[in-house]
C-alpha cells in the first residue's frame, strides 16, 4: 500500500489558463489524459478509465487530507472497468455521479525530490492544481508541496470550501 501526499489548490479559470501556458515552459510534461472516474461510498473506491488507464483505486480518508493511503489495481480493459462498477454496485456501495477530468502532469524538482504537478479541469466542478508525491514521510514533503503551490501563485484549498463544493456537485448531478 502506498501513501499519497498531496496538496490541492482551487483555481479560477483565468489562473488555470495561465498555468496551462507556463507549466510546460517551467517543467517537464509527462502525461496528458482525459480520465472518467466513477466513485463509490461509504468507502472511497473509484473505477477510473481512459485510453491510457484502467484501474480501481481505494483511498482511505477524505479528499481534503494531505496524506492518504492508496491501493491501486490495474484492470485489463474497459470491460473490466464496467464489470468492476457492476460488482461494486452489487455489493451495495453507493455510486456518486461520475466525472471526467482533463489532466496534464508535469515533474517538478524541489528540495532534492521529484513531485508531480497535475493541472486538472473537471467540467461543472472545478479547476484544480495538485502537487503530490508517493512517499512515507508527510512531514518532509508537505512544506515542499506548499512551497511549489505558492511559487505558482496558488494557495492550498480550504477543506470546508472543497467539501461544500463536492457535496453541491453530488446533489446537482447525483441520480
Amino acid at each position: 500500500m502506498t501513501k499519497e501526499i498531496e496538496i490541492k489548490a482551487l483555481l479560477s479559470e483565468q489562473r488555470y489558463d495561465h498555468l496551462r501556458q507556463i507549466l510546460p515552459q517551467k517543467f517537464r510534461k509527462i502525461n496528458e489524459d482525459r480520465i472518467t472516474t466513477i466513485k463509490f461510498k461509504p468507502r472511497d473506491v473509484r473505477v477510473r478509465y481512459s485510453d491510457k488507464l484502467r484501474e480501481v483505486v481505494f483511498k482511505d480518508t477524505d479528499p481534503t487530507k494531505f496524506s492518504r493511503k492508496e491501493i491501486s489495481i490495474n484492470l485489463k480493459d474497459i470491460d473490466d472497468c464496467h464489470n468492476m462498477v457492476s460488482l461494486l454496485t452489487e455489493m451495495g456501495l453507493e455510486q456518486h455521479p461520475s466525472w471526467t477530468t482533463t489532466k496534464e502532469e508535469f515533474i517538478c524538482e524541489t528540495g532534492g525530490h521529484e513531485y508531480t504537478l497535475s493541472l486538472q479541469h473537471i467540467p461543472n466542478f472545478a479547476y484544480i492544481l495538485e502537487a503530490e508525491i508517493i512517499a512515507d514521510d508527510a512531514d518532509v514533503h508537505i512544506p515542499n508541496l506548499k512551497y511549489i503551490l505558492s511559487s505558482l501563485g496558488c494557495e492550498p484549498l480550504d477543506a470546508v470550501e472543497f467539501k461544500k463544493k463536492i457535496n453541491e456537485y453530488i446533489e446537482k448531478y447525483g441520480k
